[in-house]
């Protein structure tokens, strides 16, 4: 009790300063992706942290990384913690190819005077180490990705009872993890303390503590390391190899540091060592997650814009559960708790709407339970992994102001009859001919659901197969996401009725189409539409972006163009400003004002890349006051007297690059639809179906006014 009236009045005494509250850092995790443009490698060093008390200055972590953008999230905890911040944040490194190891070694200030000794800990700088080894791997022929460790929230264990904290690293590549405490000399540490009552099992990543600490709050700055599992070598782009032993060669006994790693990442959390309680049994007082909670560890496949909800639930027998303290990703909502037994047994609903939100392809939610008295739960965490789409058959998408018009070949579904396929909403029509399902989805209806970035509206839904009175084998199970993205206006609004603009009278109907060939013939641009476009390094790829109106005075205008893996915002730039990139790309004059066409040789993609999707802003334009041709292009002026659709963007794909020569058709056409308000279509690939393992939901989430289901 002492100890936590102690915390409460120190962060009290930082927030009555005279002064803006120093930044009072509290523990970080961090993630790290590549992508290449160019020649050139980009490393996204993503991170979360905690502040305690929230800070009014700027976040330290952000000013030690020199981060590009970041975001403070206040927490209502409890009433046993001091008010506290959740932050994340991105920050971008350029690696040329002249080097393997991305090495970083940032340090701020400072580390909360509340944790370690008060004689030393008032500032304290924070500081941690990341190192990782970027070449490509012979195993699984990609970019070594380095292990990413959640953000646990503040913890809590009683002083006289054993708890057992498992990290629960995510780790892509099957590498042996390992983990140790950071150390001074390698400036991965700033407390770089080890207390005699916690144990940490370097090779299970658990840490554990005896029962028999001394009351205080600690640190734990902790380092996560990967090694091969078997002989991998590592290739950089330009020729040179490096072998690395497996980890049982190297290491036959225990964690041997002289081991070749792959990557050491830093991960820091706090733990308060508290009262002593009567019994140390979980669920006696302490409270335990029960059924359906999903289980320590678990990873949910999830797809881009798919809505992400599970359930939660403790149990208590002696005392009383008020809330739960969860820390993951930005927009993350948390619906009201409910009581199944009084409050012995409290339940909540977590969801979260991937893609929405900036950030790395996979995310942790770690969460815990509270009671009235300050005791916690042990803390659980989950990964919601961004699935990685593989070259599929493609499904027909149009977008308009009020629909998304969706045709699915038969075989996609498992030729399963229209009685066996649903949306959202299951008493939706599906209709269909003998080829292809056909299904006109409204924006307001039908289980819908818009979501919200800052620049956009998204409309979701998804056409799953459904059973009845029969359990469908797997193989017939379908689930495939659609999705509409439609620029926002600058009033703001969010009825739909309000995306027209008064210049649709100029513009009338009309819609974009991205067309893919092999070769430039001005008389055929099109051809299979329901197969990837398949095309080897050897090839010249042709775009062609065309305008669909029946008006006949409008001008296409590409503003831009940018050709990229899917879900990331690195790529190689084809146009920018309406000017090209003449060391990629080339323009063919078509003598038609509505369409462009442009060119690129596959061989200047990076030579990992097998799966690009291209993406172009365009716009559409015409002359007020009589019909000669307006002129918009690089470098040109907007004339007073043009008229100017909104800008929008229309996206088209995939396009595979295979290893050799494909023998099949030289032409194919990925078409996608944009209409009267339309910004960006996606093109809907088939997915495999999610399986939620204990992921039970109950309805009764209070629906986020950022997310609304019509």
């Amino acid at each position: 009790m002492r100890l936590r009236l102690w915390l409460l009045a120190m962060s009290a005494a930082f927030l009555q300063g005279c002064c803006s509250t120093p930044f009072s850092y509290f523990g970080s995790s961090f993630g790290l992706e590549t992508s290449l443009v160019g020649d050139t490698m980009q490393v996204h060093v993503y991170y979360t942290g905690i502040s305690l008390p929230c800070s009014q200055s700027l976040d330290g972590i952000c000013v030690a990384l020199n981060c590009s953008k970041s975001r403070t999230q206040i927490v209502g905890d409890s009433n046993h913690t001091a008010t506290w911040c959740l932050l994340d944040g991105e920050t971008i490194f350029h690696n040329n190819n002249n080097t393997s190891l991305f090495y970083l070694r940032p340090s701020g200030c400072c580390w909360s005077p509340l944790v370690g000794s008060q004689r030393k800990a008032e500032n304290l700088q924070f500081t941690f180490s990341l190192l990782a080894d970027l070449r490509n791997r012979s195993d699984n022929v990609a970019l070594n990705a380095p292990p990413q460790p959640p953000l646990l929230p503040i913890l809590r264990v009683p002083q006289n009872c054993t708890a057992k904290y498992n990290l629960t690293i995510y780790e892509k590549d099957g590498d042996i993890l390992r983990c140790r405490y950071g150390q001074r000399t390698r400036h991965e540490c700033a407390h770089c303390t080890q207390l005699p009552f916690f144990m940490l099992d370097q090779e299970s990543c658990v840490l554990h503590y005896n029962g028999r600490g001394t009351y205080g709050t600690y640190s734990l700055e902790l380092i996560i390391e990967d090694y091969p599992g078997e002989a991998t070598v590592l290739t950089h782009s330009d020729g040179t190899q490096t072998l690395h032993s497996a980890f049982e060669e190297a290491s036959t006994t225990s964690f041997n540091q002289s081991t070749k790693v792959f990557s050491s990442i830093p991960m820091q959390f706090v733990i308060i060592v508290d009262r002593s309680i009567s019994q140390c049994a979980l669920g006696i007082f302490r409270p335990m997650f029960v059924h359906p909670t999903p289980p320590n560890g678990a990873r949910i496949p999830a797809s881009l814009y798919d809505e992400v909800t599970f359930t939660i639930s403790a149990i208590s027998l002696n005392e009383r559960i008020t809330g739960f303290t969860i820390v993951g990703p930005h927009g993350l909502h948390k619906s009201d708790i409910w009581s199944i037994n009084g409050d012995r047994s409290v339940s909540t609903n977590i969801s979260w709407s991937v893609g929405v939100h900036d950030g790395p392809k996979q995310v942790a939610v770690c969460f815990l339970s509270v009671t009235s008295t300050g005791l916690q739960s042990e803390p659980q965490c989950i990964w919601i992994v961004l699935r990685k789409l593989t070259c599929v058959s493609v499904i027909d998408l149009q977008c308009s102001t009020n629909a998304m018009v969706l045709s699915v070949p038969r075989r996609l579904v498992a030729n399963l009859p229209e009685s066996n396929l649903q949306l959202n909403d299951a008493s939706c029509n599906i209709t269909g001919n003998a080829t292809h399902v056909l299904v006109k989805i409204p924006l307001s209806g039908c289980g819908t659901k818009l979501l919200e970035d800052e620049s956009h509206y998204i409309f979701t839904n998804k056409l799953i197969s459904r059973s009845r009175n029969t359990i469908l084998a797997d193989r017939e199970k379908v689930a495939i996401p659609v999705t509409c993205k439609l620029q926002r206006l600058n009033n703001g609004s969010k009825e739909t009725n309000l995306l027209k603009t008064a210049t649709e009278k100029v513009f009338g109907d009309y819609s974009f189409e991205i067309q893919f060939s092999k070769q430039y013939n001005s008389s055929r641009r099109s051809a299979k539409a329901h197969t990837p476009f398949d095309a080897t390094k050897k090839d010249h790829l042709y775009i062609s972006i065309i305008v669909k109106s029946n008006v006949t005075t409008l001008s296409l205008y590409v503003e831009s163009c940018q050709m990229s893996e899917y879900n990331s915002s690195a790529g190689i730039t084809l146009l920018h400003q309406g000017c090209l990139n003449n060391s990629t790309t080339e323009e063919h004059q078509t003598g038609n004002r509505k369409e462009k066409v442009y060119s690129i040789k596959l061989s200047s993609l990076p030579h990992l890349t097998s799966q690009v999707f291209v993406t172009c802003n365009v716009q559409l334009c015409t002359n007020a006051y009589n019909s000669t041709p307006c002129a918009l292009g690089c470098g040109s002026d907007n004339s007073s007297q043009m008229e100017q659709s909104g800008m929008q963007q229309v996206s088209a794909g995939p396009i595979c690059i295979q290893k050799e020569s494909d023998s099949g058709s030289n032409y194919a056409a990925i078409t996608v639809g944009l209409t009267l308000g339309g910004t960006v279509v996606y093109v809907v690939l088939i997915l495999l179906k999610r399986s939620f393992v204990g992921l039970h939901y109950r309805s009764v989430t209070r629906r986020s006014n950022r997310t609304r289901s019509f």
